[in-house]
């Protein structure tokens, strides 16, 4: 089991998001925004549809077994993985935003894995302490796509779903896709790369 994590982590294919979705135009984000519509609050006057558009470097700050096995279960009863990442960056409708993604992942066969696998908890924050909840699930590839740096260790592109928030985000909604990867940074550590982009609804004047 010990052989089987150091390949995992040592790879960097734990990360947030990924899968062979990619979007061409606005059709993709669209059937995203679309399937999410069901939370729109669209009375005229009080709700508005934007870009949506954040860019953010994330920190893993643990990657490993469940060790309480109160969100994951334990590994060796359910192969599981639990995951957490960390970051800071800026975005349309934030301005700094910082985000935190939590959730539980299973290894794949030549690196990778998928996620979440039944729990994940998921927001970006602004400055205001205001909160965007997020859905996201996908895959995670070992390698790298065409346009991503060669540094790249594994790359992940997936639908997101916007769920609602508070303050100004309160009854927010909407969704897009993730465009992110894993690299190797200057300290030794595994880090990640977000771009996030979409279509927000969201309160007039918030």
């Amino acid at each position: 089991m010990k052989t089987l994590l150091k390949l995992i982590l040592g790879m960097g294919v734990l990360a947030l998001f990924a899968d062979c979705q990619t979007p061409d135009d606005n059709e993709a984000y669209d059937a995203v925004y679309l399937k999410n519509k069901t939370n729109n609050i669209r009375h005229s006057g009080e709700m508005r549809t934007l870009g949506f558009n954040v860019t953010l470097y994330g920190t893993y700050e643990y990657q490993g077994p469940d060790e309480s096995g109160d969100k994951c279960g334990l590994f060796e009863d359910t192969g599981l993985i639990l995951v957490r990442n960390t970051g800071v960056g800026n975005g349309t409708h934030f301005k700094k935003v910082s985000s935190y993604f939590e959730f539980c992942v299973r290894p794949v066969a030549g690196g990778g894995g998928t996620y979440p696998e039944g729990y994940m908890e998921a927001y970006f924050e602004d400055e205001d302490g205001d909160l965007l909840y997020l859905e996201v699930a996908g895959q995670v590839f070992p390698g790298r796509l065409p346009g991503m740096p060669s540094f790249a260790l594994s790359y992940f592109k997936d639908p997101f779903t916007i769920t609602g928030g508070t303050g100004k985000f309160e009854g927010a909604s909407g969704g897009g896709f993730t465009n992110d990867y894993n690299y190797i940074a200057k300290d030794g550590m595994v880090h990640t790369s977000h771009h996030w982009q979409g279509k927000i609804t969201m309160r007039k004047g918030k």
